[in-house]
C-alpha cells in the first residue's frame, strides 16, 4: 500500500511531487529568513562599534550618535510600556529629567563615587518616581491616564526650575566627569560607548522580562484589562510594575544624557521631547524594540537636519512621521515583517496527521481510487 505525497507535503520537504514537478521548501525558506534578524543585529553591532574609528574626531557627530543611543533607549521604555503593556504615557520625558537631575545632584554633592554606583541611582530614583507615579496610574486607562502622565511630564520641569541649589534652577548643574577605571568619561567617544553598553544591556533585560511571566501579564493587560483577573492577573499590581521598569530604563538613559550634555537644564525637557518619544515609538512600530531604536535614530537625525529651519524644524519633523504612517501605517517594524514574509513566501496551513492511507485531517484519501488508496502493479 502506498499514496502519492501531496503537495502540502512536498512543499514542507521540498523535493518532487507525485507528478514529478518540484516545489521549493518554504520550511527552508522558513529557516533562513529566520536567520536573518541575528545576522542584521550583528551586522548593526558591528557597525556601532567601529563607528568612532570614523567620526571619532567629529565632536558633533559622536554627540549626536549618543544622543540617538540614548533616545533610543527611552523609546525602548515608552514602547514597554505602550506596545507591550497599553499604557498610553506622554510623559516620559519627566523620567529622563529625573535620572539626569539624580545623576548631576549625586556626581556634584558625591563625587568620590564610582560611576556604576551612580548609574544604579539615577535608575533607582527613577523608578521609585515611577513607583509613586504608577500607584495613582492603576486606576485609570485611556485619555484619563494621558491626561495625567502629562502632568507629571509638564510638572517635573517646572519643579527643577524652582529646586533652588539643588536643582541649580534656571543655569541648571554642571555634570562632573565620571570615571570609568582609568578612562575619563569627558570625551565624546568613551560616552558613546557606555551608552552602547547601557542600551545593550538594557535591551537584553527588557527581552528577558517580556518572556518572562511578568512579560506575560503585562501583554494580557494590554490586550484587555476586564478579563485579565479572570486569568489570575492582578491589574492593577501588574501596571504599577510595568510603570516602575520603563522608569527605571529610562532613568538609564538619563545618566548617558547627563554625560553627553555635561549641563542639566530644566529647558532640555519641554514638553516637545515627550512629544518626540511618543512620535518615535508610533513610527518605529508599536511592540517592536528594533522599531523603538530606529524610530528614535530617525527622529534624531530628521530633527538635526531640521534645525537651521529655525521655526520650521518642528513642523518637518511632524511632516515626515505623518509621511512614514500614511507610508508603512504600522511602523518601520512592519515594513521589516512585511519584507521577511515576502521573502518567504506564504505558508501552507499544517493539517494534523492521520493515520496512515489517510488525506488531510486524517480523512481517507480519495484522491488515487475510489477506495482511497492506489496499488502498485
Amino acid at each position: 500500500m502506498s499514496r502519492r505525497p501531496g503537495r502540502a507535503a512536498a512543499l514542507r520537504r521540498g523535493g518532487q511531487q507525485g507528478d514529478g514537478r518540484t516545489w521549493p521548501s518554504w520550511t527552508g525558506a522558513a529557516r533562513s529568513v529566520a536567520r536573518v534578524p541575528v545576522l542584521a543585529t550583528l551586522a548593526v553591532l558591528v557597525v556601532a562599534l567601529v563607528f568612532p574609528r570614523f567620526e571619532g574626531g567629529n565632536t558633533t557627530v559622536m554627540s549626536l550618535a549618543t544622543e540617538a543611543l540614548t533616545y533610543g533607549l527611552v523609546t525602548m521604555s515608552l514602547n514597554l510600556l505602550m506596545g507591550y503593556g497599553g499604557q498610553v504615557s506622554v510623559g516620559q520625558a519627566g523620567f529622563l529629567a529625573v535620572g539626569a537631575y539624580t545623576t548631576a545632584i549625586v556626581a556634584t554633592h558625591f563625587g568620590g563615587l564610582p560611576f556604576i554606583a551612580v548609574l544604579a541611582l539615577a535608575g533607582l530614583v527613577t523608578a521609585a518616581v515611577g513607583l509613586v507615579l504608577g500607584l495613582p496610574a492603576a486606576r485609570l486607562r485611556g485619555h484619563y491616564l494621558a491626561v495625567a502622565t502629562l502632568g507629571f511630564g509638564l510638572a517635573v520641569p517646572e519643579i527643577a526650575l524652582n529646586g533652588g541649589s539643588l536643582t541649580g534652577g534656571y543655569t541648571g548643574l554642571i555634570v562632573p566627569p565620571q570615571q570609568l577605571g582609568p578612562v575619563m568619561l569627558n570625551n565624546p567617544v568613551p560616552v558613546y560607548y557606555l551608552g552602547l553598553a547601557v542600551l545593550l544591556v538594557s535591551a537584553a533585560a527588557i527581552r528577558s522580562v517580556l518572556a518572562s511571566p511578568t512579560g506575560r501579564r503585562f501583554m494580557a493587560v494590554r490586550d484587555s484589562q476586564d478579563t485579565a483577573p479572570a486569568m489570575g492577573i492582578n491589574a492593577g499590581r501588574t501596571k504599577v510594575v510595568l510603570f516602575t521598569l520603563s522608569a527605571f530604563f529610562c532613568g538609564l538613559a538619563g545618566y548617558v544624557f547627563a554625560l553627553n550634555n555635561s549641563i542639566v537644564e530644566y529647558s532640555s525637557f519641554d514638553f516637545s521631547l515627550s512629544l518626540f518619544f511618543f512620535a518615535a515609538v508610533i513610527v518605529g512600530g508599536l511592540g517592536s524594540m528594533w522599531g523603538s531604536l530606529i524610530g528614535a535614530a530617525l527622529l534624531v537625525v530628521i530633527q538635526q537636519e531640521a534645525v537651521s529651519l529655525g521655526g520650521f524644524s518642528e513642523a518637518i519633523l511632524g511632516d515626515a512621521e505623518v509621511i512614514v504612517l500614511l507610508l508603512v501605517p504600522g511602523g518601520l517594524a512592519s515594513l521589516a515583517r512585511r519584507t521577511r514574509d515576502a521573502v518567504a513566501g506564504p505558508r501552507l496551513p499544517r493539517r494534523p496527521a492521520g493515520p496512515a492511507g489517510s488525506g488531510p485531517g486524517g480523512l481517507p484519501d480519495q484522491r488515487s481510487s475510489p477506495a482511497g488508496a492506489s496499488r502498485e502493479g
